[in-house]
């Protein structure tokens, strides 16, 4: 045999590691032979080249090229499939278009931000699903520097529509009720876009979550007065305690002597703590008649925080008073920040009680399935609302309130008063050509 010449061993030369016990010295490499089939390379001198042979491209390079087409081919899928999605739902449920109508807006039309604002204020009762104990729309009309206030009674009949839970409109704002919910897409869905329990644009199951309570309030004065709202404000009781305090309390000219535990208020103008002006807030008889009453009464305290409020200066309300409630346990319910809260009041600085006037919603006490209601009168109601509270609206009709009459054509008695009839000056406030400079 050729002493040259190696057993081809089927084209693949033996792969052994040093020291393994082939007989060559540990740490000597071994001699690589060419593989068999393949010529080999020589130099001149008639040895073989050690040019490394050129070596096929592995299989590991072909699989991650596959691996990077499959991904990319899922990605664009999902891409494909997320759009058609978005754009289905544009076409299946597509956005409300603008409706200057006064009676479509939840809010006043942009045509009228600049003349006129509607706000909700409400004070809370002590349990969070316990009664308002004062519920009012003010509107703002900015031009001419005037504040109107609509006041609505506890008991006052709202029917058991879609929209709420209960019947009677001080209830509302502790009892919201539930919202249809898409956990799919997490967003409230509405009935027309319901079909066999599931959300027709996306087919996933319609669940219900806890309603929104200012958005059923808001809606009260949307859907049954037709008129907008740009704000409320509900205060919580130990808020109003905190407000009247921070504003050194209040003064109000008291009909008769008032007792709060060891505290004897006498008849006639009293500085009333934060205590004290509750429970004024608070104190009624029974029945619808009482809660009117109270109503009427209640305006002295809340003229008179006015008063204070619009008299202090900006500097103190955002260090001293206003914005540190916001900032507390116990803040005001609002839709404004602590910073535009500011910015309202001191806009409202020159407004004196002269200017500002009051009305109980016109209506009359009724009841039904042995619950006793009050009832709005609902052309009584559109003839106020375009008087006093729709400067530059189009005119409310009677078809516009989607009141439900429970009584009508008894005595109605809307108890308008100007404010200044029952203000009084308070102690420590500014004068008013003081005030309007101080907010300029």
């Amino acid at each position: 045999m050729d002493k040259n010449k190696r057993p081809s061993n089927n084209g693949r030369s033996p792969q052994r590691k040093a020291g393994s016990g082939t007989g060559r010295p540990s740490g000597k490499p071994a001699r690589q032979t060419p593989s068999a089939g393949r010529a080999s390379v020589h130099n001149a001198a008639g040895e073989p080249s050690r040019r490394p042979a050129k070596k096929k491209k592995g299989s590991r390079g072909r699989q991650v090229v596959i691996i990077l087409l499959v991904v990319l081919i899922v990605l664009i899928g999902l891409f494909l499939f997320f759009m058609g999605r978005y754009i289905y739902q544009q076409i299946a449920t597509p956005k409300k278009g603008n409706d200057v109508d006064l009676t479509s807006y939840d809010t006043t039309p942009e045509t009228d931000k600049d003349k006129v604002a509607y706000y909700v204020v409400g004070l809370a009762g002590k349990e969070t699903t316990d009664p308002l104990e004062r519920l009012s729309l003010v509107c703002y009309d900015k031009q001419a520097g005037t504040l109107n206030i609509l006041e609505i009674p506890q008991d006052t009949y709202i029917d058991d529509s879609t929209l709420w839970s209960v019947n009677k409109t001080g209830s509302v704002w502790g009892n919201p009720k539930p919202v249809d919910w898409c956990e799919y897409e997490r967003k409230r869905v509405y009935p027309e876009e319901i079909a066999d329990g599931k959300h027709t644009p996306c087919g996933q199951p319609v669940t219900q979550k806890i309603g929104s309570a200012s958005e059923n309030l808001i809606s009260i004065f949307n859907e049954q007065y037709s008129m907008p709202v740009d704000g409320f404000f509900i205060i919580s009781q130990d808020a109003f305690v905190k407000l009247v305090d921070l504003m050194d309390g209040v003064d109000v000219n008291l009909e008769e002597e008032m007792k709060l535990g060891s505290v004897t208020y006498p008849a006639g103008v009293q500085t009333l703590a934060g205590d004290g002006a509750l429970q004024y807030m608070l104190d009624k008889e029974e029945g619808v008649q009482g809660d009117i009453d109270r109503l009427v009464r209640q305006r002295k305290v809340m003229v008179a925080l006015f008063q204070r409020l619009t008299a202090t200066p900006e500097k103190s309300l955002r260090e001293d008073s206003l914005v540190p409630l916001m900032n507390g346990s116990t803040p005001i319910r609002s839709n404004l920040t602590s910073d535009e809260m500011v910015e309202l009041i001191t806009s409202m600085a020159g407004i004196t009680p002269s200017s500002m006037t009051a009305y109980v919603i016109p209506g009359e006490a009724a009841s039904a399935d042995k619950v006793n209601y009050y009832s709005v009168h609902r052309a009584e109601l559109a003839a106020l609302l375009n008087e006093a509270f729709n400067p530059y609206g189009r005119p409310i009709t009677e078809a516009d309130l989607q009141v439900k009459e429970l009584a009508s054509g008894g005595e109605s008695d809307t108890h308008m008063q100007v404010l200044s009839e029952i203000a009084v000056d308070q102690s420590g406030a500014a004068a008013p050509e003081t005030t309007t400079a101080a907010a300029a």
